[in-house]
């Protein structure tokens, strides 16, 4: 296997961690407008909605790809041979 397949599967691998991990946030912030559109309609102006904007490690695939995909990366730039 080449240095450019390395180069081009960590690539991947990050941009599919990038794209796992702003869908989950689109949705959750979906969630939370959702919340907030409730508690208006309800004249509850005073509370807070209480929905979990998602994080980096709470899909455990995000962290795997990202770390495989910078392994990947970094392992396919060429070695210098003095």
């Amino acid at each position: 296997m080449g240095n450019d397949l390395y180069r081009k599967l960590g690539a991947a691998f990050l941009i599919s961690a990038g794209v796992i991990y702003a869908i989950e946030r689109v949705g959750s912030l979906i969630a939370r407008s959702q919340e907030i559109v409730v508690l208006y309609e309800a004249k509850m102006f005073d509370a807070l909605p209480k929905t979990h904007i998602t994080g980096f490690f709470d899909n455990i695939f995000v962290p795997i790809l990202t770390f495989l995909g910078m392994i990947l990366f970094v392992y396919g730039f060429p070695k210098k041979i003095k």
